[in-house]
C-alpha cells in the first residue's frame, strides 16, 4: 500500500496524460467520462473527470503516491453512467523538484495500460561507482551523498571519524533553536558569522559553552544521524560520513523560520582560502552550495573533512567526504575535489565564440569565466530605446577583455551563493552601433541625450564596459530594478529607487564594486571596469557582411 505523502516536505511535479486507442475497432457506444484519482495512503488528494481524453498537471508534496484511472461508459448527453469498467492503477513515487509522467493508454472494453517515467537520480550510479573506486585507492577515507531521490550511498559511509570544524555547523543550527523563532541579534551574529565562514574556534567553543552536548545530541537525534557520539568537547565529537549526509540534507529544516535564511547565508559564505573542495566544481555547475569543512593533525596524520548541500533548479542532494591518516592537508583537500569531479562531471565547457578578428583584439566570452551567467543583448533585437537591431550585432555575444570578464565572473559567482544571477544587456559594443545611437538621437529631436545617455566613443567599445541586471538564479526571471534598461529619465538614476527596486540596485552596485566596477550614477545597469581598454574597436558581432 502506498505510504502517505510528507504533508510539509518539498513538492514535485505529476504530469498524467490519458488517450483512448481505438485500433481494434470498439469504443464506447455513446462516450464515457474518464475518472483519474491519485491516493496517498486512504486519501484521495485529487480527483479529476471529463468527458473524453484527460490530461493533468499536478504539484503534490514529495512522496509516494497511488494513481488509478477508470471510465464510467455514458447515454448521449451523460446524464445516466454506467459502473466503472477499464480500471488500472500504478503506484507512483514524487520526488522533490523533479518531474514523474504517467501516460494511460485506454482500450475501450478490454482494459488499460499504464506507464511510469521517473527523472533520473542525480548523481548516476556509474558517477557513484567512478567515486567509490576512487576513494578506495586513497588515505583512511569515506564518503556518502543522498541523491535527489532520498537514497543514501557511498563508501564505508558508517565508518566513524573525530570531528573538526565540520560540528561548527551542528553548533550553529543547535543555538538557533536555542533561540528560537527569531531573527538572531547583532551580538549573535558578532558569533556566529566567524565560526562559520572564517571557522574562528574561540567563537565555537563561547557557542558550546551555550549549547552543550545536549544540544548536539538533539539536532543529531533530529537529523537522523545513527553514529554521533559526544565527549564534552564540540572538536572531539564522533561521527560518520552518512550522519553528515543526512544533516546537511536537513539542516535549513532544523532551523527555525525566521532564521533559516540567515544559515543558509551563513554557509553559502565561507571565506575563499577555506574552499578547497566541492565548490570548485558544484558552483561550476550551477548549484547553490552550503557547506562547512574541517581539518586538523591527528595521530594517523592530517585530517580533512567537507560536507555539503547541493540545490539546483529544485533538486537537491547532500555530499560529505571524510578523511584521515592524509600526508598532507593538499593531498586530503585532493580526495575532497577528486571527489566532486566524479560526481558532478567534467564541466560543459561553453561554445566558443567570437571571431578571430574580436579574438586578436584580446575580447573574450564572459561565459567563459561565469558558467551559468545569461546573456540577452538588447541592441541585438527591438526591445530597446530606438526600436530596432543596432549595426553590428548579428550574434548574442557578450564579450569583453579578459581581465574584464575574469573579474565578472567572480562576481556571478559571488551572487550565485545567495540565489542570484546576472543578464548580460550589453557588453562590447562596435563603434559604428555608438555612431547609429548619436544618429538615432539628432534625427528624433533628442539631440540633448548625447553626451549624457548616449556617448559618441563609449568605454563599451573598447570592451571594458557593461549593462546588466540581476536574476534569479533558479529560473532566471528578471527582479524588480525599479525601471526598464535604457530608460533614458532620472527613474534609471541608480540611488532614485525605493522599497525591493532599490535595495536590488543596491545590491547589485556593492556585488559589481566588490570586484573593480564602478556604477554609471545616471543608469543602475551601466558599470565600467577598472581596467580600462586603450582601443576603440568596430569589429562587428558574428555579421558575415558589413551590418
Amino acid at each position: 500500500m502506498a505510504v502517505e505523502a510528507d504533508a510539509a516536505g518539498p513538492r514535485g511535479t505529476l504530469r498524467i496524460d490519458q488517450r483512448f486507442d481505438l485500433s481494434g475497432g470498439r469504443s464506447y457506444e455513446e462516450g464515457s467520462i474518464s475518472v483519474l484519482r491519485v491516493r496517498a495512503g486512504r486519501r484521495v488528494v485529487v480527483r479529476r473527470r471529463r468527458l473524453g481524453p484527460l490530461g493533468v498537471s499536478l504539484h503534490p508534496r514529495a512522496g509516494l503516491f497511488r494513481v488509478v484511472s477508470f471510465q464510467r461508459p455514458c447515454d448521449g448527453n451523460c446524464s445516466m453512467l454506467d459502473p466503472p469498467v477499464d480500471r488500472c492503477s500504478h503506484r507512483v513515487r514524487v520526488f522533490a523538484g523533479e518531474i514523474t509522467g504517467v501516460r494511460v493508454v485506454t482500450r475501450p472494453g478490454r482494459g488499460c495500460r499504464m506507464r511510469v517515467t521517473e527523472p533520473a537520480a542525480f548523481p548516476s550510479t556509474r558517477r557513484v561507482q567512478a567515486a567509490r573506486r576512487f576513494v578506495r585507492g586513497r588515505a583512511l577515507s569515506a564518503f556518502a551523498l543522498v541523491d535527489t531521490h532520498g537514497r543514501l550511498r557511498g563508501f564505508a559511509p558508517r565508518r566513524r571519524y573525530i570531528s573538526a570544524s565540520v560540528s561548527k555547523a551542528m553548533l550553529l543550527v543547535a543555538y538557533l533553536r536555542q533561540i528560537g523563532n527569531r531573527q538572531p541579534s547583532a551580538a549573535d551574529r558578532a558569533v556566529l558569522g566567524p565560526m562559520i565562514t572564517a571557522s574562528d574556534n574561540d567563537r565555537a567553543d563561547s557557542i558550546y559553552a551555550r549549547v552543550g552536548d545536549a544540544g548536539l545530541l538533539d539536532v543529531a537525534g533530529r537529523a537522523g544521524m545513527r553514529d554521533l557520539t559526544v565527549a564534552g568537547y564540540w572538536g572531539s565529537v564522533f561521527f560518520s560520513a552518512a550522519d553528515q549526509a543526512r544533516f546537511f540534507l536537513r539542516f535549513e529544516s532544523l532551523v527555525p523560520r525566521r532564521s533559516r535564511a540567515y544559515a543558509r547565508r551563513l554557509l553559502s559564505s565561507i571565506v575563499p582560502y577555506q574552499r578547497w573542495g566541492f565548490s570548485r566544481f558544484s558552483l561550476r555547475h550551477g548549484w547553490s552550495t552550503y557547506f562547512k569543512g574541517g581539518w586538523r593533525q591527528t595521530g594517523l596524520g592530517s585530517l580533512v573533512h567537507e560536507a555539503a548541500l547541493f540545490e539546483r533548479g529544485g533538486r537537491r542532494f547532500s555530499l560529505t567526504v571524510l578523511t584521515d591518516g592524509n600526508p598532507s592537508h593538499e593531498y586530503g583537500a585532493a580526495t575532497l575535489r577528486e571527489v566532486a569531479k566524479r560526481l558532478f562531471g567534467a564541466a560543459a565547457r561553453p561554445a566558443q565564440t567570437g571571431s578571430p578578428e574580436t579574438r586578436r583584439a584580446g575580447l573574450v566570452d564572459v561565459r567563459r569565466f561565469a558558467p551559468g551567467i545569461r546573456v540577452e543583448l538588447a541592441y541585438r533585437g527591438r526591445r530597446n530605446l530606438t526600436g530596432r537591431r543596432l549595426p553590428g550585432y548579428c550574434r548574442d555575444w557578450a564579450l569583453m577583455l579578459r581581465p574584464s570578464a575574469r573579474d565578472l565572473g567572480r562576481v556571478q559567482r559571488r551572487l550565485h551563493r545567495h540565489g542570484l544571477g546576472l543578464l548580460v544587456l550589453d557588453a562590447y559594443r562596435p563603434a559604428r552601433a555608438s555612431r547609429a545611437l548619436v544618429r538615432w538621437a539628432e534625427r528624433t529631436g533628442r539631440g540633448e541625450l548625447v553626451g549624457t545617455y548616449i556617448a559618441r566613443r563609449s568605454r563599451h567599445n573598447t570592451g571594458s564596459a557593461v549593462d546588466l541586471t540581476l536574476v534569479r538564479a533558479s529560473d532566471g526571471k528578471p527582479l524588480l530594478m525599479g525601471s526598464g534598461f535604457d530608460d533614458l529619465s532620472t527613474r534609471a538614476h541608480t540611488r532614485n529607487a525605493s522599497g525591493h527596486a532599490l535595495r536590488n540596485r543596491l545590491t547589485l552596485e556593492r556585488a559589481m564594486e566588490r570586484f573593480g566596477f564602478t556604477n554609471y550614477w545616471r543608469e543602475w545597469w551601466h558599470f565600467e571596469h577598472r581596467v580600462a581598454g586603450t582601443r576603440y574597436l568596430d569589429i562587428p558581432l558574428g555579421c558575415e557582411k558589413p551590418r
